[in-house]
């Protein structure tokens, strides 16, 4: 009896043995697999990286041509400077017209060329603000001996618009006010443009008669 018993074991034990070895040989050998796949993501990966450097070295051994990067930065680059020293030169001839208590001169020659210079300076404002025939009396400055100074000197790049801010001072130095605005770039454009004066600047207005 324990004869029959051991020649069965022996006859299931090998298939059982010859079984286990099947399974641990397929373990393996996926175990493999992966690790093969993973050295293959590898070798793909410093492939791309090796490429990627490849094409960075090669610009970077061409040769550097300053002058045509710094004309691609100015192309890029916005600032008010220019928009803001024609506003203030407009402002300037309006406010000696309109916030003037000076009669104006006897000689022609003289006369003529302040309208000239009056004329030229409103269509200016129209050009810069859209200002209309009634807004060129209506100055930033409310006196002429006043200076108006652009405070908004920060470029910018990629961008329409641009805000900017102007400083008004009394001729004793004094602060007169602010007039805030925005640059529309596209449309060349001082756009919501507001005033706001101090007790010192209203106090250094020149009274023309509601002028």
């Amino acid at each position: 009896m324990q004869s029959r018993t051991v020649s069965g074991l022996k006859a299931y034990g090998i298939p059982i043995v010859l079984g286990l070895f099947a399974l641990i040989l397929v373990f393996l050998i996926l175990q493999q697999n992966k690790k093969i796949e993973a050295l293959e993501s590898d070798i793909a990966g410093t492939q791309e990286l090796l490429q990627g450097a490849q094409a960075t070295k090669e610009k970077v051994d061409q040769p550097f041509d300053s002058k045509e990067h710094e004309e691609i930065l100015q192309s890029r680059t916005v600032s008010a400077k220019k928009i803001g020293a024609e506003i203030i030169a407009v402002e300037d001839v309006l406010t000696s017209f309109y916030k003037s208590n000076e009669p104006l001169p006897d000689d022609q020659d003289e006369y003529d060329k302040i309208v000239k210079d009056l004329e030229k300076a409103k269509a200016e404002n129209t050009r810069l603000t859209n200002a209309t025939e009634g807004d060129h009396i209506q100055t930033w400055k409310l006196n002429p001996e006043w200076t108006l100074k652009l405070e908004s000197i920060v470029t910018y790049q990629d961008t329409d618009n641009v805000p900017v801010l102007f400083s008004m001072t009394t001729k004793s130095g004094k602060s007169a006010g602010l007039i805030y605005a925005v640059y529309d770039v596209v449309n060349y454009k001082l756009t919501n443009i507001s005033r706001h004066y101090t007790t010192d600047g209203l106090d250094d207005e020149v009274d023309v008669g509601g002028a």
